[in-house]
């Protein structure tokens, strides 16, 4: 997500129903030409195997790349098993997480949002991405379904700012355990407060483009963008809380069922975001006003050790999605 307003963050402790674990990290400091490639990602030295529970990768529950080793994949694509970023410049490109392979799959050319650009997105199971778009002004300009072969795109119904929700994070959760069923889940408020205001979590229905309203999620957690799994959890990444921090959500009541830290000093001045769980990890991507492109960072929720993976990739990313079909077991590349 794309902000109007730095997020500050300070070393404060958060509010959170369970104690969070001390993360540390860097942070990016590379050149950007603004039109990146994987090739031109700097990558810091990852011991992946450190980004993983020891106890997991010894047991064996790691699983290959691609299986869910949670859900089952018959009916999923396999380009559904992998992360979809979307930047400020309109680029859509997929990303191999155990490999940290962006590579461009097309350039959005969505109709009607003139000089707007992507803010958030989220992937279903059939590995269609659904952006949402933001007017110069910072208002919504609509919600688009998008093809993860060719980035094509196609408007949908959606009313701005219906029930408030104007400007949103988002992202895909599976209904239960283990079954396909999944909702798009979305966090946001109307677009002049998205950075100040409360935010209200919801599900958006696909096939209607109807919106509804769960619950108030805390004021001084802000607005996240959302990440969901194939084992109905939904978790969301909040630059803008004092510290930055990961955190789990009940989906029934909109309340945190626990945290974890983000080092503040890393993700503080912040100028766009996304997010996206994929084996085991929860990835962030991240970019303050005075980095030259967006980071790629890891957060370990069993341990809640956060790593920096890739330092600066290129691009200003402002949207990231990955559907239920996605591994959610550690998996070792």
């Amino acid at each position: 997500m794309a902000v109007t307003a730095d997020g500050g963050a300070d070393s404060a402790a958060p509010t959170d129903a369970a104690a969070g674990e001390t993360t540390s990290g860097g942070s990016a400091d590379v050149a950007d030409s603004g039109t990146g490639s994987a090739d031109s990602a700097e990558q810091p030295d990852a011991d992946w195997s450190e980004l993983l529970d020891p106890e997991d990768a010894a047991s064996g529950d790691a699983t290959s790349p691609d299986s869910t080793g949670d859900t089952g994949t018959d009916s999923c694509p396999e380009r559904a098993k992998i992360v979809y970023v979307v930047t400020s410049t309109k680029q859509l490109l997929s990303f191999v997480p155990d490999k940290l392979k962006f590579e461009l799959v097309g350039t959005l050319a969505c109709p009607g949002t003139g000089s707007g650009q992507p803010f958030s997105m989220a992937v279903d199971r059939q590995a269609n991405a659904w952006v949402l778009y933001s007017t110069a002004v910072g208002s919504g300009a609509g919600v688009f379904k998008v093809s993860t072969l060719n980035a094509s795109c196609q408007p949908t119904s959606y009313q701005n700012a219906s029930l408030g929700f104007d400007l949103f994070g988002m992202g895909f959760s599976a209904d239960q355990p283990a079954v396909p069923d999944e909702h798009l889940w979305i966090a946001g408020t109307k677009g002049s407060q998205f950075n100040t205001g409360s935010c209200k979590l919801g599900t958006l229905d696909t096939a209607t483009m109807q919106p509804s309203v769960v619950g108030a999620l805390p004021a001084s957690y802000g607005c996240p963008d959302l990440s969901g799994n194939g084992n109905a959890e939904l978790y969301g990444f909040f630059p803008n809380a004092s510290p930055p921090a990961i955190a789990k959500i009940d989906k029934s009541n909109a309340q945190i069922l626990k945290s974890w830290p983000l080092p503040a000093q890393a993700f503080s001045n912040t100028e766009a975001w996304a997010f996206a769980q994929w084996g085991g990890l929860l990835w962030l991507f991240f970019k303050s006003y005075d980095a030259p492109s967006s980071s790629v960072w890891t957060l370990d929720p069993q341990t809640g050790k956060s790593a920096l993976v890739v330092a600066s990739t290129g691009y200003k990313i402002v949207g990231a999605g990955v559907s239920s079909c996605a591994p959610s077991k550690p998996t070792v590349p």
